[in-house]
């Protein structure tokens, strides 16, 4: 008992002592001519190569190879392979072309539903190959150092593009917007990453006539309005 009331005094006594200090240091008040007046900006040893722009893209054509990967397929084969190429006008705008040839047969989901309900997704008619006009904006550039001894040139960049997507049956005009954003690892080659939105006249894959296996006619498969997102990842190199 009597040790439990000398530890309430301690503790009481110290929540006291640091009230008053801290009361105390409310107090404090500096003189107004100690009090800072400047403001200082930083100084770098090369004050020029920060302000210049190391990639000048005006007057320059780019070529890219990429990879595509398909975001919201759910029957064909997600995977394409293209290049582009495009002229700098100037630092904002450049305009060009793309190509990309899909893979054939159908994705990995397809081919779990003709296991478990022998519906052949196969036989719809599937994407070929899209050519398209390409017109990017860019809006800004800047650099980024993760290691503090190599400086990357990063390029974001809106993009609308219209052209024609090819099926086995047809070919549908298509339009397509997104983003993409470059990274440069030195003046020429860069790291190229797109993002972008289709909407074309498309083949329903969904036909009746596929269950049980039955053969299908390319006819039969009704068309509508259809909505992808694709991821582009390629190199760029610019000339």
């Amino acid at each position: 008992m009597l040790k439990n009331g000398l530890k309430a005094l301690i503790i009481i006594g110290a929540a006291l002592l640091l009230h008053k200090t801290a009361f105390a240091a409310e107090l404090v008040e500096l003189p107004v001519e100690e009090l800072a007046k400047e403001s200082v900006l930083p100084v770098f040893d090369k004050s020029v190569s920060v302000k210049n722009r190391r990639v000048v893209t005006a007057g320059r054509i780019d070529v890219n190879a990429f990879y595509g990967l398909g975001l919201t397929e759910p029957i064909y084969d997600v995977s394409k392979f293209g290049f582009s190429a495009y002229y700098n006008w100037n630092e904002e705008n450049a305009i060009g072309i793309l190509f990309s040839k899909n893979a054939t047969g159908v994705s990995s989901y397809a081919t779990q539903l003709q296991g478990q309900f022998n519906l052949n997704y196969d036989q719809a008619p599937k994407p070929e190959m899209t050519l398209m006009a390409d017109y990017n904006i860019k809006v800004f550039y800047g650099k980024m150092s993760l290691t503090k001894s190599m400086v990357i040139n990063t390029m974001l960049f809106g993009s609308g593009a219209l052209g024609m997507v090819k099926f086995e049956t047809k070919a549908n005009p298509a339009l397509a917007l997104g983003m993409g954003q470059k990274f440069f690892f030195n003046p020429s080659w860069a790291l190229r990453f797109d993002l972008r939105l289709y909407m074309n006249q498309a083949p329903i894959p969904f036909n009746s006539g596929l269950n049980g296996g039955g053969t299908v006619s390319n006819d039969s498969f009704k068309e509508r309005l259809t909505y992808t997102t694709n991821l582009d990842v390629g190199l760029s190199y610019l000339f």
